[in-house]
């Protein structure tokens, strides 16, 4: 990976030989703190406190050679670090990078490096406030889920975390996106060469994890009668592991916004048989490939303030692995560096048995630093 992005940097250099440019640098950051006091199912008592307080901090830095108003070429690199969360949610576990090389034309946008798939970054669905996030919601850093294990034995999730297909998280892949055309119609499509990623929903252990992955997505914006319409569309392929669609649509009308996704995966005859726990210590779940989510939510935004109701539901096709998630988020700009977050949640996460099942309720409150 280093040595494609010296690559690009060299070629960045020798073009600004050649052309009346500039160079633009940028770097800048987030943290995020949240204390939540929970209560929950006493039969699940794995790793569960009633007080937590889960942090991140992001920073990100940006080397853009900009040619004119129509075409530039940049390194972008995104730093994470966590504390405290449930799940290991970063491709190094507690910390995490993602470095992409991107060249903006007005034909389209190409990405090469780690970043999120084409249907990702172009999904719609539920409303969603940087409190808990209605998708890959933060709830299971206050209310353990047992259906979604992310540790330093690997990553096993019974059911699908989110409604945007994100099962290759930010493996090494090419994606392109075109530019906005027709009224605001949009389309991409990515090529991972090999979909396991530590941030992914695909299993270190898993036998298909170092399979390829082809996305496409398309995503549509239309204003007619005072409202605004926003709709997706997605559909993966990942090879030996399975095939996934997601959709989604918004309505946003002064403030107002309804809105909600859905996505399906399944596994055809010719993909890897559905795994099971294997043994104690090497036990991964990989539910979520015959799985179905969806959520559904109302956000009103007034000046610095906004607020969402949302809900969020996965099962595993045939199985008893299930969750329910239901948050009433808030957030207050404060001024252009600080926000101030609550919320109240609650879980419900049914696994075969009630040791294997969790529930609860949790009130969270927290402040979002950006500097």
């Amino acid at each position: 990976m280093m040595k494609k992005i010296l690559m690009l940097c060299g070629m960045m250099a020798i073009m600004s030989g050649q052309a009346r440019a500039e160079w633009n640098f940028e770097a800048f950051g987030k943290a995020k703190a949240l204390y939540g006091y929970s209560n929950f199912d006493t039969d699940y008592v794995k790793d569960q406190s009633h007080n937590n307080l889960p942090m991140r901090f992001s920073g990100s830095a940006i080397a853009q050679y900009i040619f004119n108003d129509k075409y530039n070429i940049g390194v972008y690199a995104d730093l994470h670090y966590g504390v405290d969360q449930q799940l290991k949610d970063y491709n190094h576990g507690v910390w995490g990078e993602e470095v992409y090389g991107v060249f903006e034309s007005p034909y389209g946008k190409m990405i090469l490096g780690q970043s999120y798939n084409a249907a990702y970054q172009l999904g719609v669905s539920a409303p969603s406030i940087d409190v808990l996030n209605v998708n890959q919601s933060d709830i299971v850093n206050f209310i353990a889920n047992p259906n979604w294990q992310r540790n330093h034995r690997g990553t096993g999730y019974r059911t699908l975390n989110s409604t945007d297909i994100n099962t290759d998280g930010t493996a090494l892949k090419a994606t392109y996106i075109s530019p906005e055309f027709n009224n605001g119609t949009m389309f991409g499509f990515s090529y991972v060469p090999e979909s396991y990623s530590r941030d992914g929903l695909i299993n270190r252990n898993a036998s298909y994890k170092n399979k390829s992955g082809y996305i496409a997505a398309v995503s549509h914006t239309e204003d007619a009668a005072g409202f605004t319409f926003s709709g997706s569309l997605g559909a993966a392929y990942f090879a030996d592991n399975d095939q996934e669609v997601s959709v989604g649509m918004n309505v946003y009308r002064k403030g107002w916004t309804v809105g909600g996704g859905l996505r399906r995966s399944w596994v055809n005859h010719y993909d890897a048989k559905m795994n099971l726990p294997v043994r104690k210590g090497t036990d991964y779940f990989d539910g979520y490939r015959n799985a179905w989510a969806y959520n559904a939510g109302i956000s009103y935004e007034f000046g610095p303030f906004k607020t969402a109701l949302t809900y969020f539901y996965s099962r595993a096709e045939g199985k008893d692995y299930k969750d329910e998630i239901v948050q009433f988020s808030n957030s207050y700009q404060f001024n252009r560096y600080l926000n101030l977050y609550a919320a109240v949640a609650y879980g419900k996460f049914d696994g075969k048995t009630s040791e294997d099942s969790n529930k609860g309720y949790a009130g969270i409150a927290g402040i979002g630093v950006k500097f």
